[in-house]
């Protein structure tokens, strides 16, 4: 259901700012806070949940989890359609032998469509 990681699974405020390629002004400002702000939330090593999990977001880690739930879900989707594909391809064949049955068959309007077995 909820895709942001709990307090206990964020790495730690230190850890997620050494990942960071930015210096610590433009992490200050992508968070909409102060570098006086972001350095006092360095030296104690906690900051609100917000700025962790907007931080968290922009780690290794949270553009890997990101990666890796769009991964799945392009193959889930990906085997629905081709699951779609093959009931489609199946529904054609009835008709067509239905439609086949039809033709050659000379029957009443009102005969059955499908056999079954």
């Amino acid at each position: 259901m909820f895709r942001s990681p709990s307090a206990a699974g964020l790495p730690g405020l230190a850890v997620m700012l050494a990942d960071l390629p930015a210096n610590q002004q433009e992490i200050a400002r992508h968070l909409g806070i102060t570098p006086r702000t972001l350095q006092r939330y360095k030296e104690t090593g906690s900051a609100p949940r917000a700025v962790m999990l907007a931080l968290f977001w922009e780690t290794r880690w949270g553009r890997s989890a990101a990666d890796c739930e769009a991964a799945n879900w392009g193959a889930m989707h990906y085997r629905r359609a081709m699951v779609a594909e093959r009931q489609s391809a199946e529904l054609r064949r009835q008709l067509e032998r239905a439609e086949a049955d039809r033709s050659n068959s000379g029957g009443a309007a009102n005969a059955p469509t499908f056999r079954t077995a």
